[in-house]
């Protein structure tokens, strides 16, 4: 399988995406598209042909950096914000305010939306999530626990959104333009709740608390190439759904690959011994799309060296010590980066 790492995904000021989708909820109606039979199963490889979906809408997903304006007032360590936008509404702006750490990933400080849900369009976390790290394999999951304040016609209220991650299929996918692409596919629960000061005393009632199941198909190059979002519901979605309430499926980007997708782990780099009289101690930098390490050993004065593992199976630490001294005059040391292909 693939790895999908920070460079495939959009966080470069000027690149841009356009996707398909379905007319969004109104106000007072819903407006879901047939999904039933194309979510697919867990595992792979798989192949999702998504040539064919709603076009009702043409979202433009824009990355700009920090701008002298009033949506980042709110978000001092934000440095990139995603903007989008239906092209049937253009200036009807939504914002994500984040920035790109190094080897942790997309760290999210909140948004900027006009919706009649908050007073405040400024929507700030109480700490910042990281919802898409730095490095994501199949097999993985994570989870983020987003707080933030707001009110509502001037009561005050606190919002929490709970999101599991699983990264649990794998193979290819299939989109308008861009043809067949190698991909990985996240199944997300959303966990909505909502919490009011009804009488401005600090204590907060519980008044709301409804879940979603979201499906995200990350591609090389091109991070999220499509997504299922379900009806929201009081009671934890199936992982088989056959309404959503949202279908987005991506059909052109200026976004230039860098390295996508790797299928080969690098070698591993900055390797660091100490020696004790009753331990050895190795210690290394994480390997780009590495999975795992096998730590090794072999004895100097073997006229040939047999190397021996010394790392349990899928070992994905980046330090080891070896207590099995023995000792030997002289005891040789690698440490091999691997992709659990």
């Amino acid at each position: 399988q693939i790895t999908i790492t920070s460079d495939d995904m959009f966080n470069q000021p000027g690149e841009y995406y356009r996707a398909y989708a379905n007319q969004p909820p109104a106000l007072l109606n819903r407006f879901p598209v047939t999904v039933a039979g194309r979510i697919g199963e867990p595992g792979g490889p798989h192949y999702w042909d998504f040539t064919e979906g709603p076009t009702d809408e043409i979202y433009r997903y824009e990355y700009i950096e920090r701008e002298n304006t009033i949506v980042w007032n709110s978000f001092k360590e934000a440095t990139i914000a995603e903007r989008s936008y239906r092209e049937s509404e253009p200036g009807d702006y939504a914002y994500i305010m984040f920035d790109e750490v190094e080897n942790l990933g997309r760290k999210v400080f909140g948004f900027w939306i006009i919706n009649a849900q908050f007073d405040d369009p400024s929507t700030k976390f109480t700490l910042p999530i990281i919802d898409f790290p730095a490095q994501i394999n199949y097999g993985d999951s994570w989870t983020t626990t987003a707080e933030y304040p707001n009110t509502l016609l001037g009561i005050p209220a606190v919002y929490t959104e709970v999101q599991t991650f699983d990264v649990d299929a794998y193979g290819y996918l299939e989109l308008p333009e861009l043809g067949v692409l190698e991909c990985l596919r996240i199944n997300s629960v959303k966990d909505f709740s909502a919490a009011i000061d009804f009488n401005g005393t600090g204590t907060f009632t519980n008044i709301d608390r409804q879940f979603a199941r979201i499906y995200y198909w990350l591609v090389p190059g091109k991070g999220i190439a499509a997504q299922m979002v379900s009806e929201p519901s009081g009671n934890p979605v199936s992982e088989q759904f056959n309404l959503a309430t949202m279908f987005q499926r991506m059909f052109e980007t200026n976004k230039v690959a860098k390295d996508a997708g790797c299928r080969e782990a690098e070698p591993v780099d900055g390797l660091n011994i100490i020696y004790q009289p009753n331990l050895v101690r190795l210690k290394w930098d994480a390997a780009a799309c590495a999975q795992s390490y096998r730590v090794q050993t072999a004895y100097g004065q073997d006229p040939v060296l047999e190397w021996m593992d010394l790392s349990p199976t899928n070992y994905q630490e980046t330090f080891f010590i070896d207590t099995l001294l023995n000792g030997h005059k002289m005891k040789l040391y690698r440490v091999i980066s691997q992709r659990n292909n």
